[in-house]
């Protein structure tokens, strides 16, 4: 805190000032295009309208990107962390970022022609590095890289639902279908649906006893960004050397499956004890059962990541942990 009192610190806050107000506008302010041209709003408009927070919601939406809205706040966490890195850095700023700068505004500009939102994204991602360019240079830039990088999970990716849900919805439901039978619960896969097995001895149908479909929310897809997200910030604020956050950054992919067909487990045994009604609900109207569910994904996920990074960091031999550079890692 002693250098923002510092006559060198408030040289900054004007352009710093001018900075931010340029970004506010570029994301808040001019009315842009969605993808299919139907709507016409700022930038920051169009991923609010994709998360739980705006005027329509994503509550019956496949992805819900309300994670994008705290990333600008990560993203300032993290540039206060590395705070005195920075300060200890020369800082030698360079007029060749406007390069970047320049591109940046061309991207945006195409993107508003174009009507294509996704162009405006990745404009924004330019201009913010070329704007570390110009007033820092390139050795803050490199401290910096991680949280620029970060930046990438504010911007939603809708158009990965169609790619990645259905064949999620079928690997969710062929896995659930032999892991049921395992736990002792005939079960008929049809497609992305379960049903129990009929039962003649006791009267039962086909469905009789639970009849669950994998929609695109329980194929995994809708936690599988998020826990991407989360995964990249664990790694990077949890685990000291490079390889050890690239394990936990792909185990998101793998721990999102296992979290989902965890809720799927629970949505049958809640069916065949307490009813399909109180354990799932309706389309329109799921239970509150089935809402928890959904959490269980999380629960299990971050556990087994939090699991991961305790067995990757832990001294199995009983020597000093010593990284690449030699000293101890912290």
């Amino acid at each position: 805190m002693e250098f923002l009192r510092t006559k060198h610190a408030r040289l900054w806050v004007i352009p710093l000032a001018c900075c931010a107000a340029f970004f506010i506008v570029l994301a808040g302010l001019i009315p842009y295009s969605s993808s299919l041209g139907e709507i016409k709003r700022p930038l920051a408009g169009l991923i609010l309208d994709l998360t739980q927070f705006g005027p329509t919601g994503s509550h019956n939406a496949t992805v819900d990107f309300s994670y994008c809205l705290f990333v600008p706040v990560v993203f300032a966490v993290m540039v206060f962390l590395r705070r005195r890195e920075i300060a200890a850095t020369r800082i030698r700023g360079s007029n060749l970022a406007l390069v970047w700068i320049l591109l940046g505004m061309a991207v945006y500009w195409f993107g508003l022609r174009a009507e294509n939102q996704y162009f405006g994204y990745a404009a924004l991602q330019i201009l913010l590095a070329g704007t570390i360019l110009w007033f820092w240079g390139t050795e803050v830039f490199w401290i910096l890289l991680f949280p620029w990088v970060f930046f990438f999970f504010a911007w939603p990716v809708p158009f990965l639902d169609p790619i990645v849900s259905f064949p999620l919805r079928m690997d969710m439901s062929t896995m659930a279908g032999h892991f049921l039978p395992a736990l002792g619960v005939p079960t008929v896969q049809s497609g992305t649906a379960l049903l129990s097995a009929p039962d003649a001895a006791r009267g039962l149908r086909l469905g009789d006893r639970f009849e669950i479909d994998i929609a695109d929310p329980c194929s995994g897809i809708r936690s599988l960004f998020a826990l991407l997200m989360f995964s990249a910030l664990y790694g990077y604020l949890g685990l000291p050397r490079l390889w050890q956050q690239w394990v936990v950054f792909l185990s998101a992919f793998p721990l999102a499956i296992v979290g989902n067909l965890v809720r799927v487990l629970l949505l049958v045994f809640g069916s065949i004890w307490l009813g399909t009604a109180f354990a799932v609900g309706t389309s329109d109207n799921p239970s509150w059962f089935h809402e928890a569910c959904g959490m269980a994904v999380y629960v299990v996920a971050l556990g087994a990541e939090f699991f991961l990074g305790w067995c990757l960091t832990r001294n199995w031999k009983g020597a000093p942990d010593q990284p690449a550079d030699g000293h101890p890692a912290s």
